[in-house]
């Protein structure tokens, strides 16, 4: 059974597409949001404004996922681009620390790398093998740390991050904390509210095209004054030489956002909804289950952790060449991502058990 059928998407055929991770397949839908932008382009001011109206109820879509009011929300150009707005936002001083874990994404580790130029210390938590201990990141905070950046589910190896203690530990502290929800949003539930920053990529379990999304929750952290400004994230002051910031997540827009992509996020998530949150995620963790069973059986080198309450749509596994076992798979019509030492498989809607089992078995017999 799958929770969206195939004939949904555009290319998916007889394909077990197990990449989403990487990015999915886009909807046949999507062919309708191009032709609605192309439209709205072509009026005039009108159909500007049209563009502000959809990226507005894309705010709203946003917010019901997440529990965040709809104007915490931003849409840039890329979530690396809104993880360098929230360190930019920071007054850094020598001496100061950052945190994330060593196995954390490169955007958000190399944004903190680069703070040393002035002095602050990037505290790079090692992973217990390959399990990252939120304990651990705590620990390595003081009353010097700003920033603690983690990914609700980790890249390389699909761990998912309980950030209820996390929140809590740091709030009380007065710690700001950074969640990169790109490989969670749109199949793993998030509560906004545990995170002073939010960032995603939607072009991974969002099923949309290639933008990033941030939201601030002024709720917990009250101030955010990104380093870049523009037109769109500011007005003019009572003087010619001042700007006076939004008073929203809009001051992270300091232009234009990808008109194009908001329609077709907007057209992602209208098709998510069909289904409840509650049961794309069970359908998602049943099928990691089996997965994971299934690479057990197979005496596969695996990165996931083992218990179920740390693993999200991703399972992945240590192999010595992934580019040349995912263009294997691939033509075997079975889509994968590999990179850096690991091959990783994704759930989605669109994936049925029948397809993992008809993945496992192909891999049984390789």
């Amino acid at each position: 059974m799958v929770l969206f059928p195939k004939d949904d998407f555009i290319g998916l055929d007889d394909k077990v597409h197990l990449a989403s991770g990487g990015q999915p397949p886009l909807l046949k839908a999507h062919r309708q949001a191009f032709e609605a932008f192309a439209h709205d382009k072509s009026i005039g001011m009108e159909g500007y404004e049209r563009h502000c109206d959809v990226g507005n109820d894309v705010k709203v879509m946003l917010s019901h996922k997440t529990n965040l009011p709809a104007d915490a929300f931003a849409l840039l150009g890329n979530a690396s681009e809104g993880i360098a707005r929230v360190v930019s936002s920071f007054d850094w001083q020598s001496g100061d620390n950052a945190v994330t874990s060593a196995l954390d994404y490169a955007s958000g580790k190399f944004s903190f790398i680069k703070l040393r130029q002035g002095g602050v210390d990037v505290r790079l938590v090692q992973p217990d093998g390959m399990f990252i201990d939120t304990d651990a990141l705590i620990a390595a905070c003081d009353q010097k740390t700003r920033l603690v950046y983690i990914s609700q589910v980790n890249a390389h190896t699909g761990q998912k991050i309980d950030l209820v203690p996390l929140s809590r530990a740091l709030r009380d502290r007065g710690i700001a904390l950074l969640v990169d929800a790109s490989h969670a949003l749109g199949v793993v539930p998030l509560d906004g509210r545990l995170c002073d920053f939010m960032v995603c990529s939607s072009y991974k379990f969002l099923l949309a095209s290639h933008m990033g999304i941030l939201a601030w929750n002024r709720t917990s952290w009250p101030e955010f004054e990104p380093m870049q400004v523009g037109w769109n994230s500011a007005a003019q002051g009572s003087q010619p030489d001042t700007y006076v910031l939004q008073s929203d997540g809009r001051r992270a827009e300091i232009g234009n956002s990808n008109h194009l992509s908001v329609y077709i996020l907007h057209a992602s998530l209208k098709y998510l909804a069909k289904v409840s949150g509650e049961e794309l995620e069970n359908h998602v963790a049943g099928l990691s289950k089996t997965l994971y069973s299934g690479f057990q059986a197979l005496d596969l080198d695996i990165l996931t952790p083992a218990s179920p309450d740390c693993r999200g749509p991703n399972i992945s596994f240590h192999h010595p060449d992934p580019r040349a076992f995912v263009d294997q798979a691939a033509r075997n019509n079975f889509l994968l991502w590999g990179e850096a030492g690991r091959v990783r498989a994704s759930m989605h809607g669109f994936v049925s058990e029948a397809d993992v089992r008809r993945f496992l078995d192909c891999l049984a017999t390789a």
